[in-house]
């Protein structure tokens, strides 16, 4: 499958879309809530969301992670939950084995 070079870049940018991406990787298929990944990645809330689903001018929304394709939104019970998406989980395998061929020069 494409990996868009937009997606890698977006995600490279920023150290919290890159966590929040491990962190959902890691209990996938599962879907879980804002504030529970704010704990695991240990962050604000709104500095979560604004990685998520952007947020005013701080927070570009066209490199969120659900603009992005790489993580969905699942509304159940009136209650907004972040799973990553299919398209996601090969980006983070792309990230796990660039990290694991980058880290051999470092």
């Amino acid at each position: 499958m494409f990996i868009d070079p937009f997606v890698i870049r977006s995600i490279n940018r920023s150290e919290l879309r890159k966590r929040i991406l491990m962190y959902l990787d890691e209990i996938y298929p599962s879907p879980t809530y804002l504030s529970e990944i704010a704990r695991v990645v240990k962050s604000d809330p709104s500095n979560v969301k604004g990685a998520l689903v952007g947020l005013g001018n701080r927070y570009n929304g066209h490199s969120s992670l659900v603009s992005l394709g790489l993580v969905e939104v699942v509304t159940e019970g009136g209650f907004k939950y972040y799973r990553l998406t299919e398209y996601g989980k090969q980006v983070v395998g792309l990230l796990r084995s660039y990290h694991s061929y980058y880290s051999k020069y470092t």
